[in-house]
């Protein structure tokens, strides 16, 4: 066996190269797609992290949303149980002020009604005076009576 001295420099010509390559070539290159698949790996970290803040974004408008809606619902209800109170309040008034005018209209009639019973009590009684004066004055029969009745009634009205 016999080894021949090219041989030996192909050797370490090949092995040379290797170191060279190696240096130049595969380092770089490999650190190039560490690095590569280190920034993939980071974008598609912070793509999930926004997707995540979207979504803690979309649960919280969504909740902001009901609350505003809630909050809405619960001002319409108390709008409304005001209104009501107050229409309440309303009717209970016009009842009241419904009961004092039925009242004064009532005393009134009374009055009115007192009154005109005094207005008949004294004209009544001027009649029956006139009429006792005249049945005093003279005897007349129940025709003339009524004659004398119906023309004084015609007389006062």
């Amino acid at each position: 066996m016999t080894i021949d001295f090219s041989m030996i420099i192909v050797i370490l010509n090949f092995v040379l190269l290797m170191i060279v390559l190696n240096n130049l070539l595969y380092k770089p290159l490999k650190q190039y797609f560490v690095d590569r698949q280190n920034k993939i790996q980071q974008d598609v970290n912070e793509a999930s992290e926004s997707i995540e803040k979207a979504n803690q974004l979309v649960v919280k408008r969504e909740d902001e949303l009901k609350n505003s809606m809630e909050d809405a619902r619960k001002m319409k209800d108390s709008i409304r149980y005001e209104a009501e109170k107050q229409a309440e309040q309303i009717l209970h008034n016009a009842k009241l002020q419904e009961r004092d005018t039925i009242q004064q209209t009532q005393n009134q009639l009374k009055e009115l009604n007192k009154k005109a019973f005094r207005d008949i009590e004294s004209k009544l009684s001027v009649i029956v005076a006139n009429l006792t004066e005249k049945v005093l004055e003279e005897k007349i029969d129940s025709e003339k009576d009524k004659e004398l009745i119906n023309k004084l009634l015609a007389k006062r009205g």
